[in-house]
């Protein structure tokens, strides 16, 4: 059995649709079971737990073998993922999946780079079988980003192989349901990179209505996002990883995906006609 923690994010919701599409039944490590059930279905088990409580990770592991484990963006996610991995390796799991970020690295400028290399570190030197996921910026980012018809970024000319975070799931599915995938990192990204001006111009093709890239700076973004409420620490990596996209930062295309899945990571043409995008 695969526990599935962060079940009802974007990415956990759909690692446990895949697993359940595949014929499992999957456990989804959650904090509120009446909206995990709207969230997920009737047919994944529920469990609630709470990752500031290792006790409940410990019981929600009991007959579980496989785990995926995906954390909200906090400065207490190296924390919260030392002690999965901690429980994890005591409770005798075969294999961990994490979902990280592109580039992890101790030496990034970006602070949600560091604490994911710190913890796909503390992953390496454990004893458990593990596969880590790193994808680049996700299609559905873009629901945030985009405003009265108008996608904001700092990125000007930048390009960025954006994922479907459909394909970073099954990606993980078969890395939780097949050999093969043990000690291995899969760099996820999309087919093709493109700018912001490209993915407005898509948009607008497939929206019917025009969608504008409005080029604004640095400080911008990270203002509009402590307006929203994110912390600052993340607003500011927020703003950083903007210039970074400028400079080419994510203009990557590798082929992880269909190397894991057999099948070719989806465009971004293809993610708007399915109805994911804005």
């Amino acid at each position: 059995m695969a526990l599935v923690i962060g079940a009802t994010g974007t990415v956990g919701a759909e690692v446990v649709s895949q697993l359940v599409a595949q014929g499992a039944r999957p456990r989804a490590f959650v904090r509120d079971i009446t909206a995990a059930r709207r969230r997920l279905g009737e047919q994944p088990e529920l469990v609630v737990g709470d990752l500031d409580r290792p006790e409940t990770i410990e019981a929600a592991l009991d007959g579980a073998d496989r785990v995926f484990l995906v954390t909200t963006q906090s400065s207490r996610q190296p924390e919260w993922e030392d002690s999965v991995i901690e429980v994890a390796t005591g409770a005798g799991v075969a294999h961990l999946v994490k979902l990280s970020v592109f580039r992890a690295d101790e030496d990034s400028p970006l602070q949600v780079a560091r604490q994911h290399r710190r913890s796909e570190l503390a992953l390496e030197r454990s004893t458990l079988a593990w596969t880590i996921l790193r994808p680049v910026f996700f299609m559905e980012n873009l629901r945030a980003m985009v405003r009265d018809d108008a996608l904001f970024t700092a990125a000007v000319d930048g390009r960025v192989a954006m994922i479907d975070s459909r394909d970073i799931a099954a990606v993980a599915a078969a890395a939780l349901t097949s050999a093969g995938h043990e000690g291995n990192t899969y760099t996820l990204t999309g087919p093709e990179a493109l700018s912001f001006d490209d993915v407005a111009r898509r948009l607008s093709e497939h929206v019917g209505r025009r969608i504008r890239h409005v080029r604004v700076a640095g400080g911008d973004v990270r203002n509009g996002l402590l307006a929203r409420g994110v912390a600052p620490w993340f607003a500011d990596d927020m703003a950083k990883l903007h210039g970074m996209l400028a400079d080419g930062y994510e203009d990557v295309v590798t082929e992880d995906v269909h190397t894991v899945t057999g099948k070719p990571a989806r465009s971004f043409t293809q993610f708007v006609r399915d109805g994911a995008g804005v």
